[in-house]
This record gives C-alpha cells, sequence and structure tokens, in this order.
C-alpha cells in the first residue's frame, strides 16, 4: 500500500433539520466553491450512508461545478481511508465528504480533507457568508452524472488493501472472522478483499445501508457489540471485528467473545508488523488507571518498540505523524481508531483488522493466544 499524503481536516457537524439545513449546506458549498475555484483546485464530493447524504453530496457536486470548480463525485458511499486513497492517487485536490463521521444518526455534516499546503477553510465552515440571493434550485437535485464525472473509490481502496497484506496467506487459512460493518461505509470491504473461492471466510452483519444504524451510534463500544460477540463465541471463530460507519475505527473480539482492551490491541499489532515485517517505531496507547504492571518494560526490553501511554493518544499521535509519520509502529485511541504509521497517517480499521487476519493465518492460534503471547504471557 503506497504512503497516502498527511491531510487537514475541516468539518461542520449539526443536528439533522436543525443546525443542518439545505440553506446552511449551500451557505457553506458556495463559499467553499469559491476559495477553490480562486486557486484552481479541484475537489471529490463523497458521502457516508446517512440520511440523504449522497442526496446532498449531489449538490454539492452542482454548486461546486456551478461555483467554476472542477468537480467529481463518488460512485458509491465510501469509507474515509479509501477517499483519503484518492487524494492520494491526485483524483483530486481536495475532498468535500458529506458525513458525520461516527455521531448518531440524527447528525449530518460536511468534512473537507485538503493538504496541509493551502488556503484557510475553517471559518468557511464556522461563518460562511450568508447567501444574498435565494438559491431556488431544486433538492433533490437531478440524479443524472455522466460516467465521466463519477470516481470509483471503493475499487482501487480493495486492491490497496490487497497489496497491504498476505492475501494469498489468508485466503489458504481456515480462518473465520466476523464483520459487524455497523450499516457503514466499510461494508463489504473484507469480503470482497478476499475473493471468491477463498478458505478463510469472512461473515458480515448489519451490513445493509440503514441511515438509522440500527438506532445505534455507529461507534465500535461494547454497549452495542453483544451480538457479534455472541456470535463469536458460539461458532468458536477465530476472531470478530467491528468497524465504525467511517471506516476508521475497530473493536475486536476474541473466540471467546471478550474485548480486547486497545492496550493488548496495539502490542499484538506492533509484535507482528516489527517480527514479521521488521519495521519499527514508537507505539502511542490510552493511558487508563495506574502504571502497568513491569510486564511492559520488560515487554519493550524483549520487542526493542518503545511504548508511550497518553492521556490524550489521538493528539500525541497526530504529533508523531505530523513530525516523521514512520516512526510511528501504531497508535491507538480509547475508541479503537488504530494509525499504522507505515501504511496511512490516519487510523483505517478495515486494514487493522487484516494485518490481525494475516496474525492470525500466518500463527496458526486463537487471537487470545496471539494476544497473551505477545504480552509475554503464555
Amino acid at each position: 500500500m503506497g504512503q497516502r499524503p498527511h491531510l487537514r481536516t475541516v468539518r461542520w457537524e449539526g443536528v439533522f433539520g436543525a443546525e443542518f439545513t439545505l440553506a446552511a449546506v449551500r451557505e457553506r458549498c458556495r463559499a467553499l466553491a469559491s476559495t477553490l475555484a480562486s486557486h484552481r483546485w479541484s475537489c471529490l464530493a463523497a458521502y457516508d450512508t446517512r440520511f440523504m447524504a449522497s442526496q446532498y453530496a449531489l449538490d454539492a457536486y452542482r454548486l461546486l461545478e456551478a461555483g467554476g470548480v472542477s468537480v467529481s463525485i463518488a460512485a458509491a458511499a465510501a469509507p474515509m481511508p479509501a477517499i483519503e486513497l484518492a487524494l492520494s492517487q491526485r483524483k483530486a485536490d481536495c475532498a468535500l465528504v458529506v458525513s458525520a463521521a461516527n455521531r448518531p444518526y440524527w447528525f449530518a455534516g460536511l468534512i473537507v480533507l485538503a493538504p496541509l499546503s493551502g488556503p484557510a477553510l475553517q471559518d468557511l465552515f464556522e461563518r460562511p457568508a450568508p447567501m444574498l440571493d435565494l438559491d431556488t434550485s431544486p433538492f433533490p437535485p437531478p440524479p443524472e452524472i455522466g460516467q465521466s464525472g463519477q470516481v470509483d473509490l471503493r475499487g482501487p481502496y480493495i486492491d490497496s488493501l490487497r497489496e497491504a497484506v498476505d492475501i494469498e496467506l489468508i485466503r489458504r487459512s481456515p480462518l473465520t472472522i466476523f464483520v459487524d460493518a455497523m450499516n457503514g461505509t466499510a461494508s463489504g470491504c473484507i469480503p470482497a478483499v478476499l475473493g471468491e473461492g477463498a478458505q478463510a471466510k469472512a461473515i458480515e452483519i448489519n451490513r445493509e445501508t440503514d441511515a438509522l444504524f440500527g438506532r445505534q451510534t455507529p461507534q465500535p463500544t461494547e454497549v452495542g457489540l453483544q451480538r457479534l460477540r455472541k456470535l463469536v463465541r458460539e461458532s468458536e471463530s477465530h476472531l470478530g471485528v467491528a468497524i465504525s460507519a467511517d471506516g476508521r475505527a475497530i473493536a475486536v473480539a476474541d473466540h471467546t467473545g471478550e474485548l480486547v482492551p486497545p492496550l493488548d490491541l496495539a502490542l499484538l499489532l506492533a509484535q507482528y508488523l516489527s517480527g514479521q515485517h521488521r519495521q519499527r517505531g514508537l507505539v502511542v496507547a490510552p493511558a487508563s488507571g495506574p502504571e502497568p504492571e513491569g510486564w511492559l518494560k520488560a515487554w519493550e526490553e524483549a520487542s526493542g518498540v518503545r511504548v508511550e501511554l497518553s492521556s490524550d493518544p489521538a493528539a500525541r499521535i497526530a504529533e508523531v505523524v505530523e513530525r516523521d509519520r514512520s516512526s510511528l509502529l501504531v497508535g491507538i485511541t480509547p475508541n479503537g481508531e488504530v494509525t499504522l504509521g507505515r501504511y496511512s497517517p490516519s487510523a483505517d480499521g478495515t486494514l487493522s483488522a487484516l494485518v490481525l487476519a494475516e496474525a492470525v493465518a500466518r500463527y496458526g492460534e486463537k487471537l487470545r493466544t496471539l494476544v497473551e503471547q505477545a504480552k509475554g504471557r503464555p
């Protein structure tokens, strides 16, 4: 997987029908169009699986196009890592995503991904210039867009995931993995990566598009994962993973249905990447409660990998990545956003799940066994 660029993220979110209204969205899109046109930046309009997200993205496409911006639109809902990959492949200079990430279903929003160099965009979202003329164009807009204006984001992303892991090793293994797609944008990605004819099985749940996300917050936290844990435990599958609606965060269940804590998950990934792929770098994980026992220092000495426990791991990960992302081996936040610095400057839940699948396939062990071995507790 080629290295993706480090991007700046600007976001605006609001409750659907209250702060997030058609007028508010159009104000921001027109302000963005003016700025992008003046800098001759092209833009990719993308969207997630939220209520009417594709229609708002199409409306944004029309407004950007009318404002003189060279614009394309995603052919389907796509996870954030897929959008970042498209930017790294120069499909556009920036992206406007209709998404509220992993907020509850009653939220909607706009997210701009743009290079670090370039115009300031935050004020456009926080204090957009009011529209002097009333925009009366129809909504939803007419859906007709030529093939040349649409961009396939999922295909190249799935190809890049296949290149990032030993896919043939995974395909040949008798691995069974349950995947809770949480009705989000990562739905279908892992089965597509495995492809047809694989001995390994990826069984998805909650894969259907549901703008209400089953009336649960589409973030993989313990409270919403009872079904996944039960399925993994009762089938004695190798592992289960839940991937957030935006494709960034992950929760992992071992064969007993127990969730793997963030620190344990970070150590397992770090030990595998350093031992099998000879990668080096810092591990950043959440600090929770008192300092861990002496086993963590022993782990550092045995592995040659330094672990930093942070009260704000997201900020620390961003700091390390901005300085030199290759110096970050694994970074994980309390909500399960895993960043593998050698692959991407931002979190990718699907990639992390596939690296775990590769480790299980290579060693032929249950995930819990690998976790305990990684921590030095055989």
